[in-house]
């Protein structure tokens, strides 16, 4: 019995040891830091190169598109207001006047709030199709507010569109290493400029290999197309990387590749009918 509470007490000082040294290990990480400071920062910031795009279409030479960003505040809410001023990066191409602009430079999260959204007037008519300007915005100042390390920077990418209509039903031809291939696909709309083709290898899976087809996502802005990396079916921790082209006959044409499977090709696309 003695030795059933020796080995109790022994099992609580090290449960307590374990404990003060997870405590200690979380302050000294900064965990609890995390939890319990506040901090400002770009909603989009977290995305891929806190970069993210707003896509306009054009229909006259003096349109002018509202846009917005969001700024949160990280962490509790006050019962205060705070006040938020952002400033233009000088890595910015886009100039104000021409190809954006801002109301103000100086926004306020509301007391007992999380965010504040930033509007942004996006210059549509005075847009050419070759232009890529790029506005990137900073947050400057936030008061007695802790700015955020990681999401203090957005860059906004303004893009202008051209009419894109692609879904629909095509015949495919596709050539490289393994000889040519026919076979027929369907590209489906997600969304605006965004698009699902239902087999990227334009039948070489499934004619080749007795595979199913591997359906892959892309987008399409002006003729030209860029697809980031999509998941292989049939190959694990393999992907699919490509880019193309949209001729105003509508013929498409893709060139892709997988490394790890060692396949590539150029798939021609013409829509049935044509």
């Amino acid at each position: 019995m003695k030795k059933h509470r020796q080995y109790k007490v022994f099992g609580w000082v090290l449960f307590l040891s374990l404990m003060a040294g997870n405590i200690s290990c979380m302050e000294d990480s900064g965990f609890n830091i995390l939890w319990e400071g506040m901090e400002v920062e770009f909603d989009e910031a977290s995305l891929p190169n806190n970069t993210i795009q707003k896509i306009v279409t054009k229909s006259s030479d003096n349109q002018v598109d509202q846009e917005k960003v969001r700024i949160n505040l990280v962490g509790a809410q006050v019962n205060t207001p705070i006040e938020v001023e952002l400033g233009v990066d000088p890595l910015s191409t886009a100039i104000e006047g021409v190809h954006y602009n801002m109301e103000t430079n100086k926004v306020t999260i509301p007391a007992n709030s999380s965010f504040v959204d930033v509007p942004i007037e996006i210059l549509t008519g005075n847009l050419a199709s070759d232009e890529l300007p790029d506005l990137v915005l900073t947050i400057i100042d936030a008061g007695e507010t802790k700015i955020s390390t990681n999401y203090h920077q957005l860059t906004i990418e303004i893009r202008l569109s051209c009419p894109s209509e692609l879904a629909g039903i095509y015949t495919s031809v596709t050539v490289g290493s393994f000889g040519t291939v026919n076979y027929q696909v369907t590209i489906t709309e997600l969304e605006p400029f965004t698009y699902r083709i239902s087999d990227i290898t334009g039948g070489v899976y499934s004619e080749l290999y007795g595979e199913n087809d591997n359906p892959a996502v892309f987008s399409e802005l002006c003729g030209k197309i860029t697809m980031t990396e999509q998941a292989d079916n049939v190959f694990e921790r393999a992907v699919f990387t490509g880019s193309g082209t949209v001729n105003a006959d509508g013929i498409i044409r893709i060139s892709w590749e997988n490394e790890v499977a060692e396949l590539s090709g150029i798939t021609t696309l013409t829509p049935s009918g044509n």
